[in-house]
């Protein structure tokens, strides 16, 4: 099964999408409105493609994962892909992004069949780059100012490939 981690800000947002006539100023209604403004469609087109492609899977590894609209956001917004869990919360002195990414893995290791030392086929989408060494192959870093673009998720894609071959 290949899973995509996925943080939000920085990834399906942008400075640029910001900054463009897609972004809609103003007050919103509801919630729910407000989160989803914050979502940029050009960047879910690239995530759905990216996902139709390599059959991803996606676990919510963004700090809206503490939020009620964590994945109905996604959908909201056109996403067509399926996400079937957050990371958990992991507190504590040393504890970055990449450590709750791993506690994930370990922590199902039955619905991906592997151990989590022998899992590679996943891949990390943040524009942070608080990740562990040993993830740094599976790290997509996003550069906050144009957040996910087509070279991103085609490199991405490349690289499941590339493990799918080694299996």
């Amino acid at each position: 099964m290949n899973i995509c981690f996925l943080d939000l800000d920085g990834v399906l947002n942008s400075q640029i999408y910001y900054m463009s006539d897609r972004f809609k100023k103003g007050d919103s209604n509801s919630m729910l409105e407000y989160h989803l403004n914050q979502i940029d469609p050009v960047a879910i087109g690239f995530l759905n493609e990216f996902v139709e492609e390599t059959d991803c899977k996606i676990v919510l590894s963004s700090t809206w994962r503490h939020t009620a609209f964590e994945d109905r956001v996604l959908y909201h917004a056109g996403f067509k892909g399926d996400v079937i869990d957050v990371t958990p919360s992991l507190r504590g002195t040393g504890i970055v992004r990449g450590n709750e990414i791993l506690r994930w893995i370990q922590d199902n290791k039955e619905l991906l069949g592997y151990y989590h030392s022998d899992y590679k086929s996943y891949v990390i989408f943040d524009d942070d780059s608080d990740m562990l060494l040993w993830q740094k192959d599976n790290f997509f870093q996003t550069d906050p100012y144009s957040g996910l673009t087509f070279n991103t998720t085609y490199r991405a894609t490349r690289f499941l490939e590339t493990i799918k071959n080694r299996e």
